[in-house]
């Protein structure tokens, strides 16, 4: 799970329940947050709801591709590529992870629709201005490249506008619901940019792989994909730029590259499918005109991409039990297992001996929903050790990654900090475990990871 969906679980879970909870520190959450409502009303503490739930948003988006590709008479390439969207194992990692990636497919297909219904209806302040504003907002704070929708949806009212009234009254509503979501969510705090997109461009055939999982193998296909990729947007830019979803997609590519995540490489996928396989579909202009002759190509390249994904996604279903985990999370994982308090044991928990712990995370929300415990943002860059240290003052674990450029100050003060004020937990590839020395709590340390 990101840090983004366990940030807004957990405040849905703390509203639902009436729990005081941090989590009201962290800042204001992205939209998905309201997609989380029913869930967390009614499965309070279900992960796997929240599960289902992003299961059912991107069955949404995928049939309103399929909807408004088959509008645009591609309705043969749009089943064979909504078919391998939902069985492709990027798409269900992401779904597995409670990503973006399901949210910005559903806000993009939905406000596609919206701006249609709404130009057919011809009503200045209808209901579907409203969605569309309010589709704004969402796409906005799930991620950088959710800007894609507003500024297609500006460029084409500016150029194709019903009439001067309705454009002025799109172009106003459109520009302040962007800046109105990126000023609640004061940014996208949690998004890396400038990423390995061929990481990412990988991970539409073979699913993704982080670390050592990375190999030679992967760099070929991420290579392999991006001339694919390449070679659909300039066959297909002319005619993606003319239709309102495919400009989405052309900026949403645009931005996506800078982050180079697999929110890119869900659109590079979307792109590849639902724009790839028509230029396959097209009538060929020689005589062979019998079924071998227009679909073999089709029909052969259907059969090898659907297998690959389904071979894949049995292989990941049969190492889950023993799946090892990412570097973050194993850090995380190390600091549930220091301590009792930890372990999930209520009783333990409840123990009136012991106080309620502190926890300084950069992936406070991950940390809070891991441990069960109280986490907080890491704190600001101090001038000095002794100015850090203060700031510390009722912390009793720190956890971040020191090779992180973010936290070299952190990482420089914690360093010329005199011995015997922090502690070394443990120390591995995703980060470090800290004991402050001189918190408040009177927990001691468990064994070491």
């Amino acid at each position: 799970m990101d840090e983004g969906a366990a940030h807004a679980l957990l405040l849905v879970w703390s509203v639902s329940d009436n729990v005081v909870s941090p989590i009201v520190t962290l800042g204001f959450p992205d939209f998905r947050s309201i997609f989380f409502v029913p869930v967390g009303v009614l499965w309070t503490g279900s992960v796997v709801a929240a599960k289902v739930t992003t299961m059912g948003v991107m069955a949404i988006a995928a049939w309103s591709l399929h909807a408004w590709r088959s509008r645009s008479g591609d309705s043969e390439g749009a089943l064979i590529s909504t078919g391998l969207l939902l069985i492709s194992p990027l798409a269900i990692s992401q779904i597995d992870s409670i990503t973006v990636s399901a949210y910005l497919l559903f806000t993009i297909g939905l406000g596609a629709w919206s701006d249609h219904i709404y130009r057919d209806s011809k009503r200045a302040f209808g209901g579907m201005y409203f969605a569309q504003i309010f589709l704004c907002l969402i796409s906005v704070t799930l991620h950088p490249v959710g800007l894609a929708y507003p500024l297609a949806l500006m460029w084409t009212w500016y150029k194709n506008p019903v009439d001067r009234a309705h454009r002025d009254y799109v172009l106003i509503g459109t520009s302040s619901a962007a800046v109105i979501a990126l000023v609640l969510t004061s940014g996208w705090n949690n998004i890396a940019w400038l990423g390995n997109p061929i990481r990412s461009l990988a991970s539409l055939v073979l699913g993704p792989a982080d670390g050592d999982a990375f190999g030679a193998f992967h760099w070929v296909c991420g290579v392999g994909m991006l001339f694919v990729l390449l070679l659909v947007v300039w066959k297909q830019a002319r005619t993606m730029w003319a239709d309102f979803l495919g400009r989405i997609f052309l900026i949403a590519l645009i931005i996506g590259a800078l982050t180079g995540d697999y929110v890119f490489g869900m659109l590079a996928l979307v792109v590849c499918l639902y724009w790839g396989f028509p230029i396959l579909l097209r009538k060929p202009a020689s005589s062979q005109s019998n079924f071998w002759g227009q679909r073999g190509v089709v029909l052969f390249l259907s059969i090898l991409i659907s297998t690959s994904f389904m071979m894949i996604d049995k292989a990941t279903y049969r190492t889950m039990p023993v799946a090892t985990l990412s570097a973050r999370d194993s850090i995380i994982k190390a600091l549930a297992e220091d301590s009792g308090l930890f372990a999930g044991d209520e009783a333990e928990q409840n123990a009136p001996a012991k106080k309620r712990i502190i926890v300084r995370s950069q992936w406070p929300s991950l940390t809070m929903l891991a441990c069960r415990c109280d986490a907080l943002p890491l704190p600001p860059n101090a001038e000095s050790s002794d100015a850090l240290l203060a700031m510390l003052k009722g912390t009793d674990y720190l956890v971040f990654d020191p090779r992180d450029p973010v936290n070299s100050s952190l990482s420089h003060n914690l360093a010329a900090m005199d011995a015997g004020k922090v502690e070394t937990i443990a120390l591995q590839i995703g980060g470090v475990i800290l004991q402050v020395k001189n918190a408040s709590s009177a927990i001691t340390p468990g064994k070491q990871p």
